[in-house]
C-alpha cells in the first residue's frame, strides 16, 4: 500500500513538473524584464547622482532575484531550452549576469558555458565576457580577451592568460581575433580611422 501511495505522489508530481514549464518560463522572464526596467532607471543618472530611494529599491530587487533564482535553480537546477526554450534560458543568464552575488556566478558558469556547448540561446560573446568579468572579479586573469580600457589614447587589455591561444579560444565562441577586436576598439575610440578598405 505504501509503495503504491508514494508511485501515485511520484506521478502527480512529474505531472506538476510537466506543467509547470510555461509558468517558470514566464517567472523568469519578468523577472528578467524588471531587471532591465530598473537598469533603465538608473542609467538615466551619472554616477553617484541615483536617488537613494531608486538606489535601494534596486538593490532590494536585485537581492529578491538573486535568492529567487537560486530557489529556482535548487529545485530544477539549470533551465534548459527543453524546459523553458531560449527566452528563458536567454532571462536566466541576464540575471546570473547581472547579480551581485560573485559566488552564484561562479558556481553557474560552468552550467552556462555547458548551455552554450548545447546551443540553449546563449550568445558565445556573452558566454566569453562573462567568463572574462567574473575572472576579473575573483583577481584573475581574463581567459577571452574582452575587457579593456581605453588609458590615455590607447586600448589596454586586461593581464590575459594563455595569451598565445586566446584567438583559438575566441574562435571557439564565435568571435573575432584579439586583433581584429582591439582594431574595432580603436576604430571606435578614434585611435585609428577607418580607411576606403575598411568596413566597421
Amino acid at each position: 500500500m505504501r509503495f503504491i501511495v508514494c508511485m501515485v505522489l511520484a506521478f502527480y508530481s512529474l505531472s506538476a513538473l510537466a506543467q509547470v514549464d510555461k509558468i517558470l518560463q514566464s517567472q523568469l522572464v519578468k523577472m528578467s524584464e524588471q531587471n532591465q526596467e530598473i537598469r533603465q532607471s538608473l542609467s538615466q543618472y551619472a554616477s553617484g547622482d541615483v536617488p537613494a530611494a531608486l538606489q535601494s529599491v534596486a538593490t532590494e530587487i536585485d537581492n529578491l532575484h538573486t535568492q529567487t533564482l537560486k530557489e529556482i535553480i535548487r529545485l530544477y537546477g539549470w533551465p534548459s531550452k527543453q524546459q523553458v526554450e531560449e527566452e528563458g534560458v536567454q532571462a536566466t543568464f541576464l540575471l546570473i549576469k547581472h547579480s551581485k552575488d560573485l559566488a552564484l556566478q561562479q558556481d553557474m558558469l560552468p552550467l552556462i558555458i555547458q548551455s552554450y556547448l548545447d546551443k540553449e540561446g546563449i550568445a558565445g560573446q556573452d558566454v566569453a565576457q562573462f567568463t572574462d568579468n567574473v575572472s576579473i572579479k575573483l583577481g584573475k586573469k581574463q581567459v577571452f580577451g574582452t575587457q579593456a580600457e581605453f588609458i590615455s589614447g590607447k586600448v589596454i587589455f586586461a593581464p590575459i592568460e594563455n595569451q598565445d591561444s586566446v584567438d583559438q579560444l575566441r574562435a571557439q565562441m564565435s568571435m573575432p581575433s584579439l586583433a581584429e577586436y582591439k582594431k574595432t576598439l580603436e576604430l571606435f575610440y578614434g585611435v585609428i580611422e577607418p580607411n576606403d578598405n575598411e568596413s566597421l
